[in-house]
């Protein structure tokens, strides 16, 4: 289900499927209902009460009307799209779902099957309830840097890089002013993830309400991924009494995150890429392509580093006959889609090894037809919600969580701290830090005071030793490959070449495992993942 659209979208948190742009007004569904039932989200009424209207042949949805501002009713309103899913055995409680962000549809997660496997996991006994947040798909705020051009925001997404530092910052300077002052008079500094929680819990609230309880004794059951940890961990720090259970998979460095910069997020990738070339030394010939006859790990890394200064120096030419114009691959193509695909490395160790094959013979076709069996595929759902919308609606969540926290103020700063993180990975430090540190520069937007986080950052550690800590579970002890986890065990990252991994990094989604589903399974009784587990991928 993840779109990769660049460095800079992968690693700073994105999860989601396909795209379309965010406003109302452009929402284009295509019919996958069933007569009687709605499957378009724009023939939903908004209303300020909980109605859930069947929909997309098997689940209930909701546009709730609710408030800019909480503590102050005069900002207005916008819509949030709710998506459930009930389960056959349900307990009568529901589970929030968020697969990711920011920028990451609820929606097209639950209609992609997020919400079947989910139930599989939890015995059936949870109602699975996803939804948009703010800004995103089908729910209201209009996110974006060219409000109402969504052409120009498509030809802006194709230009091409500048090539120093000084130009790289420069141009990202600009674009953040741009898009601050393009969207000066609009109500994007209501789309931050205080009030992406604080809609949780009057959701909560309100179905509490329709099941005949008490909505002030409602408790919210949460579970989320990647990003969507960070919304947990915001949750948790400032709700802590209003917690049932909340499940964190893949942890993000809260702290990081609200600073606007994950300045460790890609520590672990070189530790993925060591993994698959020892898995890969382990499988042979026979289990993993780009092993060929190599006597040890090592000799697989130095044939790997050898591809790559090949590719540097001489980009293999893609003449194809199936291909309608030239093409070359570069190093920064090979770095940037395994970097991408080291996400569910469950899925991809394979490709990466058929694709690697093919490079060291000189065969473009043999990447290509990589970067097709690897591309992610899932229902589009109903919107075509495009992955430059996504992007945008990614730098302006998180631009008003940094709340003009953002740490770089000069290419200076820049270029010193894209030379510390460089350094944390031999192989994708430079990709990631050309991008991700400067999606939010020059952007200065800042939440109303009801939905600034200002609260005590220690809350926000991952490893979430933090008020109501028995009532939050980790399904991963370590992020996607992104962050960094303070007291976490250092685990080798899953392969598909092997039986057995020794990993607790990824999400459960990306490299399932008993060790992972297991918190999910045993929610009631809140289990944990020892620090010294062994996961077994299923």
């Amino acid at each position: 289900m993840m779109h990769r659209i660049s460095y800079a979208i992968a690693t700073g948190l994105l999860t989601l499927a396909t795209a379309l742009p965010t406003s109302e007004s452009n929402l284009q569904a295509r019919d996958i209902g069933k007569a009687g039932r709605i499957s378009n989200f724009a023939d939903i009424p908004p209303s300020a009460d909980l109605h859930w209207t069947p929909c997309y042949n098997r689940f209930h949805c909701a546009n709730l009307e609710v408030p800019l501002d909480y503590e102050n009713k005069t900002a207005g309103t916008t819509v949030v799209a709710w998506i459930r899913q009930e389960a056959a055995n349900s307990t009568g409680i529901d589970l929030l779902y968020n697969p990711g962000g920011p920028g990451g549809s609820g929606i097209e997660a639950i209609l992609a099957g997020s919400g079947d496997r989910i139930l599989q996991r939890t015995g059936n006994k949870y109602n699975v309830v996803s939804f948009d947040p703010r800004g995103v798909n089908a729910s209201g705020i209009d996110l974006t840097c060219f409000p109402g051009n969504p052409e120009d925001r498509d030809i802006f997404a194709m230009a091409p890089p500048y090539s120093t530092d000084e130009e790289m910052y420069a141009m990202a300077v600009a674009t953040g002013k741009w898009c601050t002052a393009a969207t000066n008079e609009t109500p994007v500094r209501y789309a931050g993830t205080v009030a992406v929680v604080q809609d949780m819990l009057h959701f909560t609230e309100l179905q509490a309400a329709l099941n005949g309880k008490k909505p002030e004794d409602a408790l919210i059951w949460y579970y989320g991924v990647s990003y969507g940890t960070v919304i947990g961990q915001t949750l948790a720090a400032l709700y802590p009494n209003r917690i049932g259970r909340v499940i964190v998979d893949a942890n993000v460095n809260g702290q990081d995150y609200y600073e606007g910069m994950l300045g460790n997020a890609v520590e672990d990738t070189d530790d993925a890429m060591l993994y698959f070339f020892k898995t890969c030394y382990e499988a042979g010939p026979k289990g993993c392509k780009f092993a060929s006859n190599s006597g040890s790990a090592k000799d697989i890394e130095k044939r790997f580093n050898d591809l790559l200064a090949k590719l540097e120096k001489e980009p293999l030419e893609a003449i194809l006959p199936s291909f309608r114009v030239p093409s070359i691959i570069t190093k920064t193509d090979v770095l940037k889609k395994i970097f991408g695909d080291l996400y569910a490395p469950s899925a991809t160790f394979h490709g990466i090894a058929y694709g690697l094959d093919g490079l060291e013979k000189g065969n473009a076709s043999a990447w290509y037809y990589y970067l097709s069996e690897t591309r992610s595929v899932s229902d589009p759902g109903p919107f075509n919600y495009t992955g430059n919308a996504a992007g945008d609606a990614f730098r302006f969540i998180t631009a008003v969580d940094a709340a003009g926290r953002y740490p770089l103020n000069s290419v200076e700063d820049w270029v010193q701290t894209d030379d510390k993180i460089e350094k944390t990975s031999q192989w994708f430090g430079k990709g990631y830090t050309d991008t991700n540190p400067l999606v939010i520069a020059g952007m200065k937007i800042i939440p109303p005071k009801s939905q600034l986080f200002t609260g005590n950052s220690s809350l926000l550690r991952p490893t979430l030793p933090m008020t109501a800590a028995n009532r939050v579970t980790q399904a991963s002890r370590r992020p996607k490959l992104a962050s960094r986890s303070s007291s976490s065990t250092q685990t080798p990252t899953p392969s598909p070449l092997s039986p057995a991994q020794n990993t607790c990094r990824l999400s459960s989604k990306a490299a399932p495992s008993w060790c992972r589903t297991r918190p999910v399974t045993d929610m009631p009784v809140c289990a944990r993942i020892a620090p010294s587990a062994t996961c077994r991928i299923i």
